[in-house]
């Protein structure tokens, strides 16, 4: 059965054929680590039979099937690199701390949008990120950086995980009770508060940091035998514990 012959544009052909091009680079640039390149890519010509069209706004172009007639014919020609550029302008994809695009949650046509741009991985967007470079305006708005920020935090999260090693009771200088609660990566966003919760009840985070929290209890808490106690250290990480006294 025949594939259906849809009209398509210059600018999604030659995105398509970036993003191809960027990928056998940075094949080629893997592979030149142990073991030098020994060929060139010359010349590419591409041919195509064409029929465009031009509705006032876009110009849009339709292949010719076999035995049309009367098609335009467009050449795209893509030239030469060594293995000596290859090394010089691609950076090699992979790398154990950084987080491939694909790995952050979004959707498959922001995935797309962003390779066209050449981002890949989590540090592609912290380099632009850097450069103060607005994705949206590069995007025609069709990016949504905020959501994409919350995406990229969620998977860093993911990553590095809070980790409870303790939890223990103790009393201030006017013998207030208060919860300690030790570990590694707890409290790791300084734009948000940690939330804590006892037996169903809010409770006051007296101070927060990486390694430790410190929860005031107060009678309402309840606090006996048997204890819930449900952590939230910030957007992306929650837990929730027993805690006997």
């Amino acid at each position: 059965m025949p594939t259906e012959n849809t009209a398509w544009q210059l600018e999604e052909l030659v995105d398509s054929l970036v993003v191809e091009l960027d990928k056998t680079r940075e094949t080629l640039a893997v592979k030149a680590i142990n073991k030098p390149l020994t060929y060139t890519v010359k010349e590419l010509a591409l041919d195509l039979q064409i029929f465009p069209s031009y509705d006032g706004d876009q110009v849009r172009f339709v292949t010719a099937q076999p035995g049309q007639q009367g098609a335009s014919k467009v050449t795209i020609q893509l030239g030469s690199i060594t293995d000596q550029q290859v090394r010089a302008t691609t950076k090699v994809p992979g790398a154990k701390h950084d987080i491939n695009i694909d790995e952050i949650g979004i959707d498959k046509s922001t995935r797309k949008r962003l390779r066209k741009l050449g981002v890949n991985s989590v540090e592609d967007l912290k380099e632009i990120e850097r450069k103060d470079i607005d994705l949206q305006k590069v995007s025609d708005s069709e990016i949504d950086y905020r959501a994409l920020a919350n995406q990229i935090q969620k998977s860093r999260r993911g990553q590095r995980p809070p980790k409870v090693e303790a939890v223990s009771l103790s009393r201030d200088s006017q013998d207030a009770p208060y919860l300690v609660v030790r570990g590694e990566r707890l409290a790791v966003d300084p734009a948000f508060q940690p939330v804590a919760v006892v037996n169903q009840t809010l409770a006051e985070v007296m101070s927060s940091s990486d390694r430790e929290l410190r929860i005031q209890l107060t009678p309402e808490h309840r606090f006996g035998r048997q204890n819930e106690l449900i952590l939230t250290f910030d957007p992306f990480a929650v837990i929730r514990m027993n805690v006997k006294a």
